[in-house]
């Protein structure tokens, strides 16, 4: 019994020593990249060359919003005959682990879970909810086994989906606040999991911009990530993306312990890069950078995956909709009434109005600076400048105050332009020098009747506007973000680029006057 007893001593001696004391992991993350894989080659490039020198000690990651964005992404999410182009990127190198952007769920269940069963990979996301289970819709989070050594993956999402994307898109998922799903989830993988590095993946930006909310607003922090890694001990390492700035930086947590915070930026433009040391038994030590990918090494296998979805939706875009009969740039809508916006107006009227809903008034702006069309025939790929997102259509009902109160706030935060709305419908004058709140005033309706404050009026928007997006229904005008579906009289089943290709289509030849609905005094 002693010989037995001495025996299991020294091979538990023998096989402590044999046990790693020391790995060292290079993780790498890509974020936003909006279908952008024509301009991922050299991304790629660097990606497969430290693949092949590091294998498994290289981790990658990638924190979403990549199913929309470009003219061929579009196609093949509309695809059904061959894998989503996303899913055939992410599996080509293979990632490790993806996170879920709002823009991968504004394309709807149909396309991300189609998308996400096609994965070689885990999709790991917290706080997205199935109401039918209660329990997260994806995997909250992995454990990684590297040489000896755990890494845990949780991943997290805005809540502020639900202000930009329709429920009919979204149907039985329920999106909690990232601060107290961070709370949560770190608390309990550390308790389960004792990982030797922890590490979040969130598709949250870096702290709240032009967002004046209480502390406990039901969806907290749209911009989330800054307040996590000084509030929330247990992360070592945090990867995000959401506000497209490229960002690396070493925080201090309310016990003083650094977390080491990155994000790639957006468009494949680089590469977040982390190298970390791990020792059993202390702190991770931790290098990191902003990876540049701007080489003229591409990788050509990369490439030839590519072609035959540039193929497709290249004959798609080359299609001829309509005629423009004059040159029209975004940024006119700085000076006052342009056809950029003007046309999204005529095109939302009329689509509604053959939907037999009655629009009053029209809201719209540039979703892009800095663009122009040039006078001529317009083909598909001119509306994906004209209009990049897949938002839809909805009716409002709002009150002639609220009408104002709306313009107030859109003139008062036109910048980003996104955010400048303009109205069609009513006549009103700017008068820029004054203050928020009296900028505004609204003449008449553009059929000369009277405008009335008090009068419920129906308003045309897209459906980022419609569910809260920019702020304009809550800061604006002062309606709690749970009461903006109660005014919704009308959605669209279909993405307003689509419906605006209709229209232009059908009218042949689109106006050269603007509608004038508005001046600057």
């Amino acid at each position: 019994m002693k010989t037995k007893i001495v025996f299991m001593t020294l091979l538990t001696a023998m096989l402590a020593s044999c046990a790693p004391k020391e790995t060292t992991l290079t993780f790498i993350e890509t974020t936003d990249t909006h279908g952008r894989y024509d301009e991922f080659a050299n991304d790629a490039f660097l990606i497969k060359k430290m693949k092949t020198e590091l294998g498994d000690k290289l981790i990658l990651l990638d924190n979403g919003d990549n199913v929309q964005g470009t003219p061929f992404q579009y196609c093949s999410n509309q695809d059904a005959e061959h894998p989503n182009l996303v899913s055939e990127v992410l599996n080509y190198f293979p990632y490790d682990a993806v996170g879920v952007g709002n823009h991968d769920i504004e394309a709807g269940r149909k396309v991300f879970d189609r998308l996400y069963s096609e994965l070689k990979m885990p999709v790991v996301c917290a706080n997205v909810i199935d109401e039918t289970t209660g329990e997260p819709y994806f995997s909250p989070y992995i454990i990684l086994k590297r040489n000896g050594f755990k890494i845990a993956v949780l991943g997290l999402l805005t809540p502020y989906v639900v202000t930009w994307v329709p429920d009919r898109l979204r149907p039985g998922l329920r999106f909690e606040q990232l601060e107290a799903a961070a709370e949560k989830w770190v608390k309990i993988i550390h308790e389960k999991e004792h990982p030797d590095l922890m590490v979040g993946l969130f598709h949250s930006g870096w702290e709240p911009q032009l967002q004046n909310l209480p502390p406990d607003h039901p969806l907290g922090r749209e911009n989330a990530t800054k307040w996590v890694a000084e509030n929330v001990p247990g992360f070592d390492l945090i990867f995000y993306g959401h506000d497209h700035r490229a960002r690396a930086e070493k925080v201090l947590n309310i016990n003083g312990e650094p977390v080491y915070v990155l994000n790639s930026g957006n468009r494949g433009y680089g590469l977040a890069m982390a190298e970390v040391t791990l020792k059993k038994g202390q702190k991770p030590q931790v290098t990191f950078e902003l990876k540049p990918t701007d080489g003229k090494e591409k990788d050509e296998a990369f490439l030839a995956l590519l072609q035959p979805y540039l193929d497709r939706a290249e004959a798609y875009k080359q299609r001829e909709v309509a005629e423009l009969p004059v040159s029209i740039n975004s940024d006119e809508v700085f000076s006052g009434p342009c056809l950029w916006v003007d046309e999204i107006h005529r095109c939302q009227f009329e689509t509604v109005e053959a939907e037999g809903i009655h629009a009053d008034i029209s809201m719209a702006a540039p979703l892009s600076g800095g663009k122009t069309l040039e006078a001529g025939m317009l083909k598909v790929s001119d509306f994906f400048t004209w209009y990049p997102f897949e938002n839809s259509l909805a009716v409002m009902a709002m009150t002639g105050k609220e009408v104002k109160d709306f313009l107030e706030y859109a003139y008062e935060m036109k910048s980003p332009i996104y955010n400048f709305d303009c109205a069609a419908g009513i006549i009103y004058e700017v008068t820029d020098k004054n203050p928020m709140g009296n900028r505004i005033k609204i003449l008449r309706m553009a059929d000369d009747t009277p405008f009335d404050m008090n009068k419920t009026y129906n308003v045309v928007m897209n459906s980022y506007r419609s569910m809260g997006g920019g702020n304009h229904l809550m800061n604006g005008i002062g309606w709690a973000q749970e009461d903006i579906k109660n005014h919704v009289v009308w959605q669209s089943d279909r993405d307003l680029r689509s419906l605006l290709i209709d229209w232009a289509a059908k009218k042949g030849v689109l106006d050269s006057v603007p509608l004038n609905s508005w001046t600057i005094k």
